[in-house]
């Protein structure tokens, strides 16, 4: 019986340390695991050293049809020496493939070439790795920073939308240039207020493509929709143009006889720009229906001094 004890004993003290063992091997495995991200940068903290791109994000998302710069942020005392930058990609079939070395301080991944080579996944994104090794206080030092390079088209940016007002003031144009990536060509499409169609135009300009739109109404709201997509995906923009007489500028036949002292004829339009009849007297826009309406005056010239949204009241 005490035989028996005793090798009880021994069986659950060695189960214990055995688990104890394990527990700190998963422990440690853990913390590993916990320090590294599937994107975005990876920091070795014991050396000090960050990877950085000022255009790239946190999360380590970036383009796959534009280049980046990266450098090394040296946060420890010592000067680094003996650089060697490593960039990689993933095999369609396994393994990886280097697409670019440099032993300089700034390293230049180039845009993606041939998409098909490499392991792409779900989300139509290739996991690239770049690598940086050197030399700190007589000790090798690495770093490595995770990239997702996204395969999907992408509107950079849009300049200033420069607006030109037509001669009777009732329309202008727009003009600006569209920044995108991922596509040889951009779909531009204009929707006005109170107008259920949208005018759709192709600009088979690559990387960089000027839009020009005429005759868009200069009383209602606009909006502009920026469009490209390719076998992986698509981006898009949409941009809202602000009427150029908002409704803080609407008058009504109370308020209106200041305006009309130096006005000799008065042309009338409907709120959606279309011409109606032109008078030269005020009091005949009582004959007009309960609508809002665009007015022109104009002086003895016939030359339009100023341009108004007028409410006709009851």
């Amino acid at each position: 019986m005490k035989t028996r004890i005793i090798m009880l004993l021994l069986i659950s003290l060695s189960c214990t340390l055995f688990a104890q063992k394990n527990d700190t091997e998963l422990l440690s495995i853990n913390n590993q695991l916990s320090e590294m991200s599937p994107t975005g940068r990876e920091i070795h903290e014991q050396s000090g050293l960050k990877i950085v791109c000022e255009r790239i994000e946190e999360d380590g998302f970036a383009s796959a049809y534009e280049s980046y710069n990266f450098s090394i942020e040296n946060n420890t005392v010592h000067p680094i020496s003996e650089p060697q930058w490593t960039y990689t990609l993933p095999l369609k079939g396994g393994g990886e493939f280097i697409i670019a070395t440099s032993p300089n301080d700034i390293f230049t991944i180039p845009i993606v070439e041939s998409k098909d080579l490499y392991d792409i996944d779900v989300d139509h994104c290739i996991s690239g790795r770049i690598v940086f090794r050197g030399i700190i206080d007589g000790e090798e030092a690495i770093v490595s920073y995770n990239i997702m390079l996204d395969l999907k088209p992408h509107i950079i940016s849009y300049s200033e939308i420069i607006k030109t007002v037509n001669e009777t003031n009732t329309a202008y144009s727009i003009d600006f240039t569209v920044r995108y990536v991922g596509s040889d060509f951009l779909r531009v499409g204009v929707r006005e207020e109170y107008s259920p169609s949208l005018i759709m135009q192709t600009i088979e300009e690559p990387f960089v493509a000027h839009v020009y739109r005429s005759s868009i109404n200069a009383f209602n709201y606009a909006w502009v929709w920026l469009h490209v997509y390719n076998e992986y995906g698509e981006d898009e923009i949409t941009i809202t143009l602000k009427n150029l007489i908002g409704d803080s500028d609407i008058t009504g036949v109370q308020t209106i006889h200041s305006d009309f002292v130096n006005a000799s004829v008065i042309k009338i339009y409907t709120k959606e720009g279309k011409y109606i009849m032109q008078i030269t007297d005020w009091d005949d826009l009582k004959e007009l229906n309960q609508e809002i309406y665009i007015l022109q005056l104009c002086n003895k010239d016939g030359i339009p001094f100023k341009t108004i949204k007028y409410l006709k009241g009851q």
